[in-house]
């Protein structure tokens, strides 16, 4: 998964419900209640579905920003980066009644990850050659109605995590060509989720969950190639390198979500996500055995909000259209090649179709702006063998082809 749309993806890995998204520009998440989406979406909704149901989601994408170094204030030579590869996001979700009240949800969500494939001769190299951080989740969750009113969900994620990079280093001396610093890191932590369902009347529903936060504890490797440094240092760099372990914390988020059915076969859905984001990072690093500091990655707390419309087309068919807004997750002055992250604006098309046998399928086409994303790594850095570097991203846009079935 190599330099995949970050702007618009740190959404998908950290708020795993917009990777399950069954409406346009990722509206129609929480209140809809509708489908198999919501045994991940929003537990308790479960109890609006009376038979059991099974959906198969894919959603593909691809970024068309490019990153455009500014030669005027980048003092290390390689030019700009490579272009972004396309990404794909699987998923699975189950709904399955357990008696006249009762509902279990299960799902399994691989919302890629996030990160970068910059390539090792670019003039960032330094700080980043390729980073990549993928989630992937399974959920189980149960529901029940507490009142004709009020319905209550909840359940456990276990979520893993797989990172990697590869950073190039200056060698020493007159060898002009780059050591290679390589790192990996893989772990597995347990989360909660909570959720409500109020229906305030037959044809609107508003619903609240929560996220807990997740902190995988990674077994960390990290490996020096290529270098000139003399063979014993390089050997003592790499055996340190076995004895790393970190603990990466996904950070809680809190959706809210209303839904609304208007007599004329018109919808609405209004969605709304808060993102502790600020807590995001590295929460213990151990080095052989001594603890470091927390890294403070300057991360910002965000909002994610969404609003989506539902029409009738013909007796099968229905269309759909929504938009999207995050707020900037990271300040400018904190912003960094393997976390480039701007606000993100969005608008979809899409269509619901039931077919003869009555399975049905959702099929959205979505459009991104994912913001300039601006880098600076600073006028100190011009001294050090990184070198500064500075530019931003060119054509900043994206494209999801989402296709959902259910049987």
């Amino acid at each position: 998964m190599k330099k995949i749309c970050v702007g618009l993806y740190i959404s998908l890995f950290l708020v795993s419900s917009l990777a399950q998204a069954g409406g346009p520009a990722f509206t129609r998440l929480f209140a809809v209640a509708d489908s198999a989406e919501t045994s991940a979406l929003s537990p308790a909704g479960m109890t609006q579905i009376d038979e059991s149901q099974l959906a198969v989601q894919l959603v593909l994408a691809q970024s068309f920003a490019e990153f455009k170094v500014d030669n005027n204030h980048t003092t290390t030579s390689g030019g700009n980066p490579r272009d972004a590869d396309p990404a794909a996001v699987p998923s699975v979700y189950y709904v399955r009644p357990l008696d006249e009240d009762w509902r279990l949800g299960l799902s399994i969500m691989v919302p890629a990850g996030f990160g970068t494939g910059n390539g090792p001769n670019w003039a960032g190299r330094y700080y980043s050659d390729q980073f990549d951080l993928v989630f992937v989740s399974a959920n189980a969750t149960l529901a029940y109605p507490v009142t004709s009113w009020l319905s209550l969900g909840g359940g456990i994620t276990v979520m893993g995590s797989s990172a990697g990079s590869t950073t190039q280093v200056k060698n020493l001396g007159r060898d002009k060509s780059d050591a290679k610093l390589e790192m990996d890191a893989e772990g597995v932590a347990l989360g909660y989720i909570a959720s409500i369902l109020v229906e305030l009347s037959p044809q609107t529903r508003f619903a609240v969950n929560w996220y807990s936060e997740v902190e995988p504890d990674d077994n960390v490797k990290v490996k020096l190639k290529r270098s000139t440094l003399p063979p014993e240092l390089v050997d003592g760099i790499n055996e340190q390198g076995k004895n790393i372990d970190a603990t990466l914390r996904v950070p809680q988020h809190v959706d809210l979500g209303l839904f609304h059915e208007f007599d004329n076969g018109w919808s609405a859905s209004v969605d709304a996500i808060w993102v502790e984001f600020s807590r995001f990072g590295l929460a213990e690093l151990h080095v052989a055995g001594h603890n470091l500091n927390e890294v403070d990655m300057n991360f910002n707390d965000f909002w994610i909000f969404t609003a989506g419309f539902g029409f009738p087309i013909s007796p099968r068919m229905e269309g759909r259209f929504g938009a999207l807004y995050m707020e900037q997750p990271v300040d400018d002055d904190d912003r960094t090649f393997s976390f480039a992250l701007d606000e993100v604006y969005g608008a979809g098309v899409g269509i619901h179709y039931t077919l003869a046998n009555e399975h049905s399928f959702d099929l959205n086409l979505s459009v991104f702006n994912t913001g300039d994303a601006p880098v600076d790594t600073g006028r100190r850095s011009a001294l050090t063998p990184k070198g500064r570097v500075a530019g931003e991203n060119d054509s900043p846009y994206a494209v999801t082809l989402d296709f959902t079935y259910y049987w």
